[in-house]
């Protein structure tokens, strides 16, 4: 009886695992699995604009600006061996188109040359009276400047100092009691200016900038009708704020 329970269990087995065989069977022989590659991370984004990229201070641009100006005009007029001086402070609006190249260095240095051709019109509203002089001044209206700059970028902002040369239209007069005593300087003038400014990047192509300038036209000396010896001292400051666009 047992015998007979056994063989019974035997075959109920064997057919159970045998479809699994069969299966294994059709499967082939044994492979192993390939080992997944390696994970490769996707590349990082590209950077963010730089300082360089989002304000480029290299390369040729042009601009305008406008401002306002005032000056000192000193006349030293020699009088019977004596020297009579008289002063007017001329004032007013100025405005010009600029042209310049910059060329950044390594380290934030900005190197660059920039010229101006404009108008202004300073002039002395009251005219001054000395000694029976009657004494005025008028500055302009062509004016401009030939001018290095040197200057240190900082992200978006460049700082700078700037100095070259200057000119401008000058008429101004001294009228005396009689013909003879009257000293005139009709004339274009040049001389120097310095100054500085600070320039900030709107985008990879415009810059706003503000701007102070000092400009010193020397001495202009003469002799009146009488043969006296005369001379006009002129100086001009302005404030000025500009767009500049690059090329």
């Amino acid at each position: 009886m047992l015998a007979r329970t056994f063989y019974a269990f035997s075959a109920i087995a064997a057919l159970s695992v045998a479809p699994a065989f069969a299966e294994a069977a059709d499967l082939g022989p044994y492979k192993p699995q390939k080992p997944s590659p390696a994970y490769i991370p996707p590349p990082p984004p590209p950077p963010l604009e730089s300082n360089y990229d989002f304000a480029p201070w290299t390369g040729a641009y042009w601009g305008f600006s406008a401002g306002y100006g005032w000056g000192q005009s000193i006349q030293d007029y020699e009088r019977n061996a004596n020297h009579g001086l008289s002063e007017t402070t001329p004032e007013g609006a100025l405005g010009a188109f600029t042209l310049g190249y910059n060329l950044q260095m390594p380290g934030g240095i900005v190197l660059g040359v920039e010229s101006d051709i404009g108008l202004m019109d300073i002039s002395a509203d009251d005219k001054v009276v000395y000694d029976g002089h009657i004494f005025k001044s008028d500055y302009g209206p062509w004016w401009g400047t030939l001018r290095g700059r040197l200057g240190l970028a900082a992200g978006h902002t460049l700082f700078y100092g700037t100095g070259g040369a200057a000119f401008m239209d000058v008429d101004e007069v001294s009228i005396g009691n009689t013909p003879g005593e009257t000293a005139v300087n009709e004339s274009f003038r040049t001389g120097w200016v310095l100054g500085g400014g600070i320039e900030q990047a709107l985008g990879a192509h415009m810059t706003a900038k503000v701007e102070y300038l000092h400009m010193d036209f020397g001495s202009f000396e003469g002799l009146s009708g009488n043969a006296e010896r005369y001379s006009f001292d002129n100086q001009v400051d302005l404030v000025r704020a500009g767009i500049n666009y690059k090329f």
